[in-house]
């Protein structure tokens, strides 16, 4: 299943690549599903760390960039570990594309393969959470890359 999103942040692109990219170890700063998040493994193509521990509302996952360019503004990850064992493979892509004065695109694209018997039966409902998800992933990035500041989403989810 492939679940596709974009926003449009009212930022440069170089602002917002320096949350999404050059601190892409932190992603626990802006993203409201993300408690605490830190960086592993060697610096990948520019990057500061070739991985990343999540722990989220979901559990702990491990996410290995395999793609990831300063120039082009543009990374993807696989979901390593932490996945239900129904899910066979995850990966995410983010790519910022600049649409004007002050103004950049951000698109994600979440593929997820599902599998086995509670794989299928479960997929309706996964599609439906991960897109939720992914609604709140690029509203919790843009308004933190315009406004400095977490999303009050992310504000109630650390204040329990």
């Amino acid at each position: 299943m492939v679940i596709e999103k974009e926003i449009i942040i009212n930022r440069n692109i170089k602002d917002a690549w320096n949350v999404l990219g050059t601190d892409f170890a932190n992603a626990s700063k802006w993203a409201s599903a993300v408690n605490h998040s830190v960086g592993n493994g060697d610096k990948f193509n520019g990057s500061t760390c070739s991985e990343r521990g999540c722990s989220t509302t979901m559990g702990s996952i491990k996410e290995k960039l395999y793609e990831f360019s300063n120039e082009n503004f543009s990374l993807a990850y696989e979901v390593a570990e932490g996945m239900p064992s129904m899910v066979k493979y995850a990966t995410n892509s983010w790519k910022l594309i600049e649409v004007g004065n002050n103004k950049c695109k951000l698109q994600i694209k979440m593929n997820i393969k599902m599998g086995g018997f509670f794989g299928s039966l479960l997929q309706p409902v996964m599609k439906l959470y991960m897109s939720k998800m992914g609604n709140y992933l690029v509203e919790d990035f843009a308004y933190y890359v315009e406004n400095g500041a977490p999303y009050p989403r992310k504000l109630k989810a650390l204040n329990k």
